[in-house]
């Protein structure tokens, strides 16, 4: 059987699910997983066996948890789920089907966009221990990975230029570290450099809550500037191995210019920084117009000894033809990527494409998004170099930083 639970973020009371629809179409299945759920304390649960049926109680009332077949022949999983996303509906969905888990997973996918909790996908038939086993996740463990991630921070426009501009130039916003290891020996590469905006409002944000408003109000080029100055700083005053390297995001629309590389390059000299200790990461922005100016720009780079990597690839439409054209040094494989191999062999055999394209075109392949020793062993088996992600450190403060790499042996 091929069921999916994922890992989770936020407690729940045992008493959770107190009702319950089961929307299959098949009563040799639906009875079962009904029966199960009564018997595990939940103390209403209804059966809709086709469209019609399901459409009229899910419109009806607000359900804790929804058994949601995909075959349904009058209105699909997928137009149910457009239903509970429309309603803003809470309940935790686990999607049942008999097609292939690649069908599964992009439905879940298609749910977690849309804002609805998918908790579980689950092969039919389901079995009832798959079933207790989603019960006890949802009593006394967190819930789904795939409910879309919400900044509890200011929106773009919500932040004015004044406010972007006293961050930098207040120092609201600190350089974060997070630790990157060698997958072959384990030891400490160095770190990728991360901003997290220390608000006067007392909140600590992190980019995907203030990048845009800094997009948006022309400061992006200012931000990397100031991301630029910090890595200098650090790997200037910190000490440690020669060999200890600090990455940094930059926009590949920041990174526009052969004139650009060369300023950083003579940035380096001034701060008394070996180039070959930074490694300039170009995100996935800007799309094809981009790449001609960046072709120049990382060529440059490269001329002056810097390493440069493609950032998150596969997340940008570009990808492909920018890696082709720009003489990266590193490509590093998106977050996005892992989780999901864990338990899809379509996805392994993507990534596995990946990792063996990258390591004929570039020197390094960086797995982000490593969270236990299993995804440490597969993307080690794939032949990535470098891993980072929360099985070694969340992203930490410049003194924690330091002291993990006293403790790391630097």
């Amino acid at each position: 059987m091929n069921v999916f639970v994922p890992l989770h973020t936020q407690l729940h009371p045992a008493s959770f699910v107190r009702s319950a629809l089961v929307v299959e179409g098949n009563a040799l299945h639906s009875a079962p997983v009904s029966k199960k759920l009564g018997r595990n304390g939940v103390d209403k649960v209804r059966v809709a066996d086709d469209g019609v049926a399901a459409i009229a109680a899910l419109r009806r009332r607000e359900w804790d948890l929804v058994v949601l077949d995909l075959d349904l022949p009058q209105s699909t999983g997928l137009q149910l789920i457009d239903i509970l996303a429309d309603r803003g509906s809470t309940a935790a969905v686990v999607l049942t089907s008999a097609r292939s888990s690649r069908v599964l997973q992009a439905a879940a996918s298609y749910a977690g966009g849309r804002g609805v909790d998918v908790v579980a996908a689950v092969r039919r038939p389901m079995e009832l221990p798959q079933l207790k086993t989603i019960l006890q996740e949802l009593a006394f463990g967190p819930r789904s990975i795939h409910a879309p991630v919400i900044n509890e921070g200011k929106g773009a426009m919500d932040f004015s230029t004044e406010e972007l501009r006293d961050a930098l130039r207040l120092q609201q916003i600190a350089p974060y570290f997070q630790p990157q290891h060698s997958i072959q020996n384990g030891t400490l590469r160095g770190a990728e450099l991360l901003a997290r905006w220390h608000h006067p409002d007392g909140s600590v944000l992190t980019p995907a809550a203030f990048l845009e408003a800094f997009s948006e109000h022309g400061l992006l080029e200012a931000l990397t500037d100031y991301m630029l100055a910090s890595a200098f700083e650090c790997l200037a005053t910190d000490g440690g191995p020669g060999s200890r390297q600090i990455a940094v995001n930059v926009p590949a629309v920041v990174a526009d210019s052969v004139h650009w590389a060369q300023s950083v390059a003579d940035r380096a000299i001034a701060a008394g920084v070996d180039p070959a200790r930074l490694v300039i990461e170009i995100t996935e922005d800007g799309g094809k117009r981009c790449n001609q100016a960046l072709v120049g720009a990382v060529t440059q780079l490269r001329l002056r000894g810097f390493s440069c990597a493609i950032d998150d690839f596969g997340s940008g439409s570009s990808s492909l033809e920018r890696l082709l054209q720009v003489p990266f040094s590193e490509l590093k494989i998106e977050r996005g990527m892992i989780a999901p191999a864990r338990t899809h062999a379509h996805v392994r055999s993507v990534l596995a494409s990946i990792v063996a394209m990258g390591k004929q075109l570039v020197t390094t392949v960086v797995a982000e998004g490593v969270e236990d020793a299993a995804d440490l062993e597969m993307v080690r088996a794939l032949g990535c170099q470098v891993s980072q992600g929360y099985l070694h450190a969340k992203p930490m403060s410049r003194d924690a930083y330091l002291d993990y790499c006293a403790r790391h042996s630097c």
